[in-house]
């Protein structure tokens, strides 16, 4: 969590340069959900928020700084005599991406893909009916990302977006998995 707190500084000096030579900037704020529910024993629960900050050049083209927040819930029972096992998740993620958008700014729908670097933060504890409740902290970790999505331009300064994002998420073993989300948000041009 420290490690985080050390990029502020680089996104602030990073905004304050860049903001001066900048056409516009883009201020959003996303929220995705996803509940799924097995059976009255076995459910996930996740949501997450982010909230963003683009810095728009040459018309279609942008540095976006990113901090998601998420948090999942999952219960688990396989039989009425198992213990109910708990598992809560949370992440944040810091990501700084470069977005190619194919489409001018007043055009209602803004088509675009994006690609950069993010920073994940992961904490897990896991709750055992009747057990101890132990806890997993792997370490942050710098990771590539890369998205796609679609801005509908309502008015000349704010508008709706949805995007896919991924993740590519250390897992151990010199592994990684894809991570993503799906989000619906709003922007606002400043």
């Amino acid at each position: 969590m420290k490690k985080i707190f050390l990029l502020l500084p680089f996104f602030a000096i990073t905004f304050a340069a860049l903001s001066s030579h900048a056409l516009y900037t883009e201020l959003g704020l996303s929220y995705g959900r996803k509940t799924t529910t097995f059976d009255e024993n076995n459910s996930f629960d996740s949501e997450s928020i982010t909230g963003s900050m683009s810095l728009y050049f040459l018309e279609r083209l942008a540095l976006e700084l990113s901090y998601t927040d998420a948090k999942g819930l999952r219960k688990e029972k396989a039989s009425a005599s198992d213990a109910q096992r708990n598992t809560t998740q949370k992440s944040q993620i810091m990501g700084a991406d470069l977005v190619l958008t194919f489409a001018d700014r007043k055009s209602l729908l803004q088509p675009y893909i994006k690609a950069g670097v993010a920073q994940i933060s992961r904490y897990q504890e896991v709750k055992i009916e009747g057990q101890n409740t132990f806890t997993i902290e792997p370490e942050t970790a710098g990771i590539p990302s890369y998205g796609a999505g679609l801005k509908i331009q309502m008015t000349e300064t704010f508008g709706i977006k949805l995007s896919y994002d991924v993740w590519k998420t250390p897992i151990g073993g010199g592994l990684q998995t894809d991570d993503s989300s799906i989000r619906a948000g709003v922007t606002w041009s400043l």
